[in-house]
């Protein structure tokens, strides 16, 4: 158990996953005779010396915390960590004294160099920082010119003083830039604090020495597209100064930070003296990276709310940033009922962005905007405000939704957001289309389709989750067992993917007389049987038609009966080639024109013969977006699988109790 005393440490989401041990709130006097294995404190800031007291006092270990290297999306009070360092002997921007970083870098080896050099070039690739919501910044650079960055930081941050530095280093930092650049241009970024206008810095135009070109960053940037246009950086005790070295750039210090006197650094403005000749040992970059991302650092992926490596915060952040970046300008949502606003929100909110919502398409779309629509809600008015330039993006239901029907409100755990058309409306292209027309798979992916096809069946996943289990075909005499869904009948997949085959009662019947000695199994649509939708066919006439009808049956349970499946445009028909089945299209589905199905329609632009293995990557994993409740980050489809897999469980439980104690209410009725 370890002791916390400190209010901001114990609202850090996931305390617990990060320091693998219970937490014992230590603020109030009860607690002072809990047993403690270790004491925390923030940094250097008051709480680590209150810990620090504690700790002595009660003669326990003293752990120090603070924000990892790579941390979150949003600045920290946006956002929740996504990692942490932890250390027992110091805390690595203290020079003064040998931290648990500082002797990982001395033992380490070569043994993790591949795995290094991987995580540096994902990190370069996606440029990743200890905080992500800073937007691209192009400078206007003079090709004659090289280019020299100097790295503010606010005042009176505690990596300055604790590497040896002092506000006198500032200055004569931009002197020596400014000294030994003549030819150069100087830019000097200031720290986002400063530009919030939250803190000061140590540099203003009255205090610049004389020089041709000298020109302040005064804006948000990502540090590693900055850092990526310059030739030389400076610095005192900036983390910048070692992204920096990620890239190939050299890197002069004014301070000691942490990745300074292990022969990468020019140190000859360094105040290594403080560091007393521990860092004797020359390092390379990948050594370094590996003491400090992989073993120093700790990750809690916050959507599983467990620890991880730090490819997963990689991954994870990669995904988000792509899915904000995304929406050009500010971002408006049009149209949508109230339950869905609040879903929307935490879809499309994020650092520096909150999307606003209107009840109608406003007469002129700017195309400095981007705006979200429910389908082909207002498609006239969509089509236009394309062809003026706006950003418009067609929102649905994912393929994996919930546990639960929409029809009844419950909240979705994926979207697709179209800006190119829509998924269902095989008249004009798609971004699904587009991806499946170009998709090239590595073998990694290949693997992970595969493993993705056997843990739906596995876990006997469908759309919606719905209906009871363990489904049972009554017996049919060895004739061929076809599965027919019905949809909603005013379904834009229904109005949009058919032509002649319109209504489920006109399926059904062409299915009969094509299929005249099948076994026919028609499941109605839940929304259709719940009496929210339209396109119930008369019990009557469906005796007729149909040899069997599976009400309230879970999809799954249907398809592993099922020999082949005839569908206008159901997502039963995808959800049929993941087990393998034979899917006959009377409509253009997405999923049919790729040679995995038998179509009763063409379309011209699905040109490809895909495997199934590419259908699946595609369908749920680069088009769709994922989210759990309560947070912050997109999810994957696997744990979108996990989490409605728990969730089915507790219903399952919950629906048990709930029968049992009816059982046992009216036996102790019956007994009076």
């Amino acid at each position: 158990m370890i002791g916390v005393h400190s209010s901001g440490i114990l609202a850090i989401p996931h305390l617990q996953a990060f320091l693998s041990a219970e937490i014992a709130d230590i603020r109030g006097i009860k607690s002072l005779s809990a047993p403690l294995q270790a004491v925390a404190g923030w940094g250097r800031k008051p709480s680590y010396y209150k810990a620090r007291k504690i700790a002595a006092r009660r003669k326990v270990p003293l752990l120090a915390l603070e924000d990892g290297f790579i941390r979150s999306s949003g600045l920290g009070g946006q956002s929740a960590p996504l990692s942490i360092v932890i250390d027992d002997c110091g805390m690595y921007f203290d020079a003064f004294h040998s931290s648990r970083l500082e002797q990982l870098i001395i033992a380490e080896g070569n043994g993790r160099e591949q795995r290094a050099l991987n995580a540096m070039a994902l990190i370069r690739e996606h440029q990743l920082s200890k905080y992500n919501h800073a937007p691209v910044l192009e400078l206007a650079l003079s090709p004659a010119r090289k280019n020299v960055l100097i790295v503010d930081q606010s005042m009176n941050d505690q990596s300055i003083r604790f590497s040896g530095a002092s506000s006198a280093s500032f200055q004569q930092m931009l002197q020596t830039a400014v000294a030994s650049h003549p030819e150069a241009t100087i830019w000097i970024k200031q720290h986002p604090d400063v530009v919030a206008k939250k803190r000061k810095g140590h540099f203003s135009e009255l205090q610049l020495p004389a020089h041709p070109d000298i020109r302040f960053i005064n804006s948000n940037a990502n540090p590693i597209h900055l850092l990526s246009q310059m030739d030389n950086v400076y610095v005192v005790s900036s983390h910048m100064g070692f992204e920096a070295l990620l890239l190939g750039k050299t890197v002069h210090c004014f301070g000691a930070p942490w990745y300074a006197g292990w022969g990468l650094t020019d140190d000859q403005h360094a105040p290594l003296d403080i560091v007393s000749g521990r860092r004797r040992q020359v390092r390379t970059l990948a050594q370094l990276f590996s003491a400090a991302y992989f073993s120093y650092a700790v990750y809690v992926d916050s959507v599983t709310g467990r620890q991880c490596e730090l490819e997963t915060v990689i991954d994870l952040l990669a995904r988000h940033k792509q899915w904000q970046s995304q929406f050009k300008g500010s971002l408006r949502a049009i149209g949508f009922s109230p339950w869905k606003k609040a879903f929307l929100r935490e879809y499309l909110n994020g650092p520096g962005r909150s999307a606003g919502f209107l009840k109608k398409l406003p007469a002129a779309l700017k195309p400095d905007c981007s705006y979200v629509v429910w389908g082909n809600k207002f498609k006239a008015g969509v089509e236009a405000g394309k062809v003026a330039g706006a950003h418009i993006f067609k929102v649905e239901d994912g393929f994996i939704r919930s546990v639960g029907l929409g029809a009844h409100l419950i909240r979705p755990l994926s979207l697709v957001f179209d800006p190119v058309g829509i998924y269902y409306d095989p008249a004009v292209p798609s971004a699904l289309e587009n991806i499946l027309n170009g998709i090239n798979l590595s073998e990694v992916q290949l693997q992970r389709a595969e493993a993705l096809r056997c843990k739906i069946i596995a876990a006997n996943l469908s759309k919606y989750n719905v209906g009871q289990h363990a489904y049972a075909l009554k017996k049919h005499t060895g004739r061929k067992v076809i599965l027919v869904p019905g949809q909603v009948e005013d379904d834009a997949s229904v109005q949009l993917g058919c032509t002649a085959i319109k209504t489920n009662l006109d399926l059904l019947l062409r299915v009969r007389e094509l299929n005249p000695d099948a076994w026919l199994v028609y499941k109605p649509h839940p929304d259709v049987e719940a009496g929210l939708r339209p396109g119930v066919i008369p019990a009557s006439v469906l005796a007729r038609c149909a040899d069997e009808v599976a009400r309230n049956i879970d999809l799954p349970s249907c398809l592993a009966a099922a020999d082949e499946v005839h569908t206008m445009t159901s997502l039963t028909g995808f959800e049929a080639l993941l087990r393998g089945k034979a899917v006959h299209c009377y409509g253009m589905p997405f999923y049919a024109g790729w040679g995995l199905t038998y179509d009763s329609l063409q379309c011209e632009r699905r040109q490809r013969k895909l495997k199934l293995a590419e259908l699946i990557y595609a369908v749920l994993v680069s088009y769709p977006i994922y989210r759990l409740p309560d947070t912050e980050y997109m999810a994957t489809v696997e744990q979108v699988i996990d989490y409605i897999v728990t969730e089915r469980e507790k219903a399952r439980v919950v629906n048990h109790n709930k029968s049992l104690l009816a059982r046992l209410r009216a036996l102790a009725i019956y007994k009076r």
